[in-house]
């Protein structure tokens, strides 16, 4: 029974899994206002009583699949920033994968009201957006205090959101009056070089 059980709850995995990805690939292809059950439902390869069966109604299923954007976001970043061998440059390159995100979703034509995951995370919910931010920093700022990089007088919490609020202030901020957002590289090198400056050890 135990393995019957196992397996059921394996094939349900999978199968939501499948049909979140689905959906996430809808979206970026047709955009979440266009993007039907029955879209969702083919790219799948299933039902829609089958989307129904795992996901109640349609704004469930498009929360399902922004969230899994914004993980793969993260997991974006984080590949970015793990070949970086300090804090500056790692911020540089978290906002590199930020400015991207938003060129792609603006090259595609695809920013409407909540098409980008981003837009969509922070249009919805500003607090949680920052809040994902500054816990998905937390580890690198604690290395760079560990390194020597951040003055160990400085609060770890502030340093997070404040670094969070950079990020974050790329994808609703469309505009630059010294850097081209249009390229990755140039807002990547902008916040490497001013981001942490207030973080650094004075003595």
């Amino acid at each position: 029974m135990a393995a019957s059980q196992t397996t059921e709850t394996s094939h349900d995995e999978a199968m939501r899994e499948r049909i979140v990805v689905a959906a996430a690939e809808c979206f970026t292809r047709l955009g979440i206002a266009k993007t039907s059950i029955q879209d969702v439902a083919r790219l799948a390869d299933v039902s829609r009583g089958t989307v129904y069966r795992y996901f109640e109604d349609r704004q469930t299923l498009i929360d399902a699949g922004v969230e899994h954007g914004a993980n793969q976001y993260y997991r974006d970043a984080a590949s970015a920033m793990d070949r970086k061998d300090d804090l500056a440059a790692q911020i540089g390159a978290f906002a590199e994968v930020a400015a991207r995100t938003q060129l792609e979703h603006r090259t595609r034509d695809r920013i409407q009201d909540g098409d980008s995951t981003l837009m969509r995370l922070v249009v919805s919910d500003r607090k949680r957006t920052l809040r994902r931010h500054a816990d998905f920093l937390r580890a690198y700022v604690d290395a760079a205090v560990e390194r020597g990089e951040v003055d160990d007088s400085i609060d770890v919490d502030e340093a997070c959101e404040w670094l969070a609020r950079i990020i974050v202030s790329l994808t609703v901020l469309q505009s630059s009056l010294t850097f081209d957002l249009k390229k990755p590289a140039s807002v990547a090198a902008f916040v490497e070089r001013h981001a942490v400056d207030g973080l650094r050890p004075t003595r």
